[in-house]
């Protein structure tokens, strides 16, 4: 394909989407590139066997596979392009060590500027050996050190514990010596495939010219060996900041030696396998774990991937918390095997389907320019924000609200996202004063959102509530979520607001809504009929389309740790501008044990030394 027309498709492919997300459009097909074994002799070949299948585990997007071989990359990406698809994945893992098509392949694909997630050039692009020295730069996460007996030896670049043996383990300067020469003769293959990569003239002296390096060799690891058990904590990319999971620990047959540590045999040996750990049996390690696992996140490469991260972790027996790697890709998307993705099915609020569209809408957070009916609306309800209560009081939502209010309890902080003109602040506030003497005690803290400051200046005016942000609700539990009111937000509202999100969006703030809320969640979710969005787009207000987003709440599911107390349907509102009737469902869940919750966001800034 001509280089012109890939540049053409560059150009159009983000309008396609920008008019997909205009649009609202519940379904979008997606492209998953994957780096083909075919031809290139990996010993990965034949225990790798499984692709991902992102597809397997939702039908809200249509996933269509294209493997690309390392030889003839650039014409298989045009070919995919030249398809129309509205987002990739990316998971084409080479390094420039590896036979299969990976960092070069992967840079001509950014070059195109497409919606995509996945693993980066630029990330692959690092060694082992460029974390550690990033990591001790920022004096976080903890890293093994380099000096004191027994030494570990491992490539820079590997993975799947390629290349790790029984001698990996040195506990003298003879024992080094020899796994030095021994890793060293094996990656020969490896140093004149980067070679080649890199256009060097002549890739054997290149790769001849490393023998006499030893400990010195920029692809080779020399770290402290530290004792202990091998955990793994996928941390998932929220906008700026992130999502640590529940970290799983590995459980494998023992070794005849005293050392215990995965090799490549042991990894994919049928009796190695992964469990979920449980936060009761050892909070302070879970949590740490969790610390050192964002910490890792934070100073590595895949910030900005759109996805995140697995980071490898290894404990002592006293609880000191190592990072010893960072892998570009936090899910797996395996429908069977040893190593499907268990953080995701037990502790991610929504599941795969959930991360799927935080993928999504991370790229959509980064380039706002491609979606912009918020600003419309913005405009529209700062137009009629003078008329606002008026019409709202005509409707059940004050009375159904009011309800929500005298019957459940909403003491500490609340979030009120998309608070409008400060509705349930009021009736909160009205509530509480004529009930019961013990309910008029319960003391609130109320924090609203909206992306119209004129419906926010009438807020203002009421005084109830205590802090307003003139933003979006994902961009104002985003701004939460790293600030002191992080740990302090008892209870999320959000009435009457959430049928202005696109599908990928309502993932994105609903995981968020579950991660912070301390207590409770109460949303009500508007069943808009099809024929209201037909006539206000014959009326040129496409920009307003809103979606009924009640089975895509059904299909979110009730998360771990929380339990669904009550859901009522009832009448709602009639549109003043197409004349639709529209029903509302008004969701309460409650948290079953606050000291359970197994995930953690994002955590303090590292320090800079």
């Amino acid at each position: 394909m001509p280089p012109a027309f890939s540049q053409k498709l560059a150009h159009l492919m983000p309008q396609r989407l920008a008019a997909n997300i205009k649009s609202k459009a519940a379904t979008m097909r997606i492209c998953v590139f994957q780096s083909s074994y075919e031809g290139s002799g990996s010993v990965l070949q034949e225990v790798d066997n499984v692709p991902s299948q992102p597809g397997a585990f939702t039908s809200q997007h249509k996933f269509e596979t294209r493997f690309i071989h390392k030889d003839k990359a650039q014409q298989e990406i045009d070919a995919a392009v030249a398809e129309g698809f509205d987002f990739y994945f990316t998971f084409l893992w080479g390094t420039l060590d590896d036979p299969v098509a990976g960092i070069l392949a992967s840079r001509y694909f950014e070059s195109l500027g497409l919606p995509s997630c996945g693993i980066r050039s630029w990330e692959r692009s690092k060694t082992k050996n460029d974390f550690y020295k990033t990591a001790r730069l920022h004096g976080a996460p903890r890293v093994p050190g380099v000096d004191r007996f027994p030494l570990f030896v491992k490539p820079a670049n590997g993975c799947a514990s390629q290349l790790i043996d029984e001698n990996s383990v040195c506990h003298n300067q003879e024992e080094l010596d020899v796994a030095l020469r021994h890793i060293s003769t094996s990656l020969l293959e490896a140093r004149i495939r980067r070679a080649h990569a890199l256009g060097i003239e002549d890739p054997i002296e290149y790769a001849s010219s490393y023998d006499c390096l030893g400990r010195d060799s920029d692809d080779i690891v020399v770290q402290e060996y530290i004792e202990g058990r091998d955990y793994t904590c996928s941390v998932v990319e929220m906008g700026q900041s992130c999502i640590a999971l529940a970290p799983v620990v590995y459980s494998m047959k023992q070794p005849a030696n005293k050392e215990s540590f995965m090799t490549f045999d042991r990894k994919f040996d049928e009796e190695t396998y992964i469990e979920l750990l449980q936060k009761r049996e050892n909070p302070m390690l879970f949590e740490r774990l969790q610390q050192v696992a964002i910490e890792a996140f934070m100073v590595s490469d895949c910030k900005g991937s759109n996805m995140g991260c697995d980071v490898d972790l290894r404990a002592t027996p006293t609880g000191e918390v190592f990072a010893i790697e960072v892998n570009p890709q936090p899910t797996a998307f395996l429908p069977t095997g040893a190593y499907q993705d268990l953080p995701i099915i037990h502790s991610l609020p929504g599941g795969h389907p959930a991360v799927i569209n935080i993928f999504i809408a991370n790229y959509m957070l980064r380039h706002p320019g491609q979606w912009d009916h918020e600003s419309k609306i913005a405009s529209t309800y700062d137009d009629f924000a003078p008329n606002y209560d008026t019409g709202v009081e005509g409707s059940a939502i004050p009375a159904s609200v009011k309800r929500l209010a005298d019957r459940f309890e909403f003491s500490g902080t609340v979030l009120d996202l998309g608070c409008g003109t400060g509705l349930f602040g009021r009736v909160l506030a009205e509530s509480k004063k004529s009930s019961s003497l013990a309910a008029s005690k319960q003391k609130f803290r109320l924090l609203g959102c909206d992306i119209s400051s004129v419906m926010l200046e009438t807020c203002r005016t009421l005084g109830f509530y205590d802090v307003l942000y003139l933003a979006s609700m994902e961009a104002t539990l985003l701004k939460i979520s790293n600030s002191d009111y992080a740990k302090n937000v008892e209870h999320i509202t959000c009435f009457s607001t959430i049928h202005h999100l696109r599908p990928e969006m309502f993932s994105f703030v609903m995981v968020l809504c579950f991660v912070l809320a301390n207590r409770s969640i109460t949303i009500s979710v508007d069943e808009i009929p099809d024929t209201y969005n037909e006539k206000l787009k014959r009326k040129g207000l496409d920009f307003m389309h809103s979606i009924n987003h009640l089975a895509n709440m059904d299909a979110f599911g009730v998360p771990k740790g929380w339990r669904l107390v009550s859901r009522e349907r009832e009448y709602s509102w009639t549109s003043p501008a197409t004349g639709d009737r529209v029903n509302t469902t008004y969701f309460r869940f409650e948290r079953v044990d606050v000291d359970d919750r197994d995930v953690m966001i994002k955590g303090p800034e590292l320090p800079i030394n």
